[in-house]
């Protein structure tokens, strides 16, 4: 079962996601993205097809199984309505499992409830980097990318490279914003 502060991150990193996908627009699909070699559209497919792997590892499905979404189109006509049911389906599972439990993620086993924190992290910078990639403002809101500074930014680090992350950019500004920190950290 989630955690209930868990829930309320997960809820506005959802958010912070759809957002930024509602900026997209048909022109915008080809476009490069915020993430080295990835259009937009490939970007938003990873995203979408997130939440069928997730789902399927926190039921315990087999390794080779989840891999095999990698390849699949997960966008169809609606990128939007596509990833609210993806997104359903995880969440779904992520409320039926003991999250204490580990999964057999790609970089290695771990306890379900990183999972989680991952998918957080996941939804929201894959947001500023779609956003990079429409030319729209990170519609990341200062609650949730406070908690990602504070409670998730280790996480990010410690995955570096096996979570996609590259190395956390030197040197803080002054005045430096939750948001900007969080991009700082995660390389971006």
């Amino acid at each position: 079962m989630l955690d209930p502060v868990i829930a309320v991150h997960l809820d506005r990193a959802e958010r912070c996601w759809a957002a930024a996908l509602t900026h997209m627009t048909e022109d915008d699909l080809d476009c490069a993205s915020g993430c080295p070699d990835w259009s937009n559209r490939e970007l938003v497919n990873h995203l979408v097809g997130g939440g069928v792997r997730y789902a399927m590892l926190l039921r315990q499905e087999p390794p080779a199984e989840v891999e095999a979404t990698r390849g699949r189109d997960h966008l169809g006509a609606d990128p939007l309505a596509a990833f609210w049911e993806r997104e359903r389906e995880f969440r779904t599972a992520a409320a039926a499992v003991d999250l204490s439990v580990p999964v057999r993620h790609r970089i290695g086993a771990l306890p379900g409830d990183q999972l989680v924190r991952m998918r957080i992290l996941e939804l929201a910078l894959h947001a500023a980097d779609l956003s990079r990639g429409t030319g729209y403002a990170w519609p990341i809101d200062d609650t949730l990318a406070q908690f990602m500074a504070d409670e998730l930014g280790d996480l990010i680090v410690d995955l570096g490279d096996t979570g996609g992350y590259r190395p956390p950019r030197s040197g803080t500004r002054a005045g430096e914003s939750a948001a900007e920190r969080v991009l700082r950290i995660s390389g971006r």
